[in-house]
């Protein structure tokens, strides 16, 4: 399954802890930025000929006619294209540490998305019945293909993005809360500075003398926007904004297209209680962000696109919302600035760089944009009417 110009420059042991490192470990449900693929192709699981047989078996598709390999996504939940005599789908297994309770409150919830009107790729019954199939520890879903294209960063796109998107907050906010799903994420500015200090440890421990006086000085400045951050958030009203459940990643490479037309929504294994506004923060930094090209984090492009910014922005904007957008504003480009900061900590603490991306230059493209962001805040507020 499947700015032009710059915004104009204006004057522990707690279950958030937890469920941030939980919602982050393929390099974080939030900013996502290129990642080498010799690096993911190396360490990406693969099914094999009897699990394959096995999990088919409980499923009525035909006479099997092809499979292929599908790469994308998660390294950890391999993914297959299955081409039958009664049409093509796409077999997933998913993550090995996601439990069967979590498993089927994802799958509640694409269902309460679908029911809400949210293009969504259809989840293929068992013959049994329901829709996730548990074989001892692991866990496997069936998906009708969708054969939608990738994000053109289309301005078009984006704000149908944002429409998308505002209609699933107001479809998951009917109902009963699933229950099994975590809370919290990146808002959680405690959690996104440990990582920060755990990140400083391990880069430094793989860098010499030099490397490890730029990393400690990238961390400095990013422990100094945190700081802001948090303060800014407090200000800004934050606590008092109240968890609903969110789609938990919603970024480009989570959305199937039909040109203009939004295709499907996939992927809701991070489905979870987080607040409103941060949902929307990385949503924008998502479908804004300047194009980038490469495994060279110095020669990426900095900053949002404005078009794309205010695109979705309008998008989000001109549907019912669960929460007052004047609430929301505010807090968006803090928030778009902790996820910035969250997505770069998150994987260098666990291994010392970025999915085989260097700390250095990595961390020196992360500190730009948040820079670029720090200097925009009421830019970006104002994208959204604040």
């Amino acid at each position: 399954m499947s700015p032009s110009d710059d915004p104009s420059n204006a004057s522990s042991g707690d279950p958030y802890r937890e469920s941030f490192r939980e919602s982050s470990r393929e390099s974080g449900d939030h900013y996502h930025a290129p990642q080498p693929e010799a690096a993911a192709e190396a360490h990406r699981e693969k099914f094999h000929a009897l699990e394959i047989a096995q999990v088919l078996s409980h499923y009525d598709i035909g006479v099997i006619a092809q499979i292929r390999e599908y790469r994308r996504g998660s390294r950890r939940s391999p993914k297959l294209k299955l081409q039958s005599e009664r049409g093509e789908f796409l077999l997933k297994r998913k993550q090995s540490d996601q439990s069967l309770e979590r498993a089927e409150a994802s799958h509640a919830v694409q269902a309460r998305a679908a029911a809400g009107g949210v293009p969504v790729a259809p989840l293929v019954e068992l013959r049994r019945g329901g829709t996730l199939l548990s074989l001892g520890e692991r866990r496997y879903e069936l998906y009708d293909w969708v054969a939608g294209t990738r994000f053109e960063r289309d301005p078009a796109q984006a704000h149908e993005a944002g429409v998308a998107l505002a209609r699933l907050h107001r479809a998951l906010a009917v109902g009963n809360a699933e229950s099994e799903l975590p809370v919290g994420g990146f808002s959680d500015i405690g959690a996104v500075r440990r990582s920060l200090f755990l990140a400083d440890a391990a880069a430094s421990l793989r860098a010499d003398l030099a490397g490890r006086e730029r990393i400690g000085g990238f961390m400095t400045s990013l422990d100094a926007h945190l700081s802001r951050v948090e303060k800014k958030l407090t200000e800004k009203g934050l606590r008092e904004q109240p968890t609903a459940i969110c789609h938990g990643d919603f970024h480009p490479g989570n959305t199937l297209w039909f040109g203009v037309t939004l295709g499907a929504v996939i992927d809701f294994d991070s489905a979870r209680r987080e607040s409103v506004a941060a949902e929307v923060a990385n949503a924008m930094l998502q479908f804004a962000l300047k194009h980038r090209v490469g495994e060279n984090p110095d020669a990426w492009q900095i900053g949002l696109d404005p078009d794309r910014l205010r695109a979705f922005c309008a998008g989000y904007c001109s549907q019912p919302s669960t929460v007052a957008h004047r609430e929301i504003a505010p807090l968006l480009p803090w928030l778009m600035m902790a996820a910035v900061i969250a997505e770069a900590a998150v994987p260098i603490a666990r291994s010392g760089d970025f999915a085989g991306i260097p700390a250095v230059p990595f961390l020196r493209a992360t500190t730009n944009l948040v820079d670029w962001l720090a200097h925009r805040t009421r830019a970006v507020s104002g994208a959204f009417g604040g």
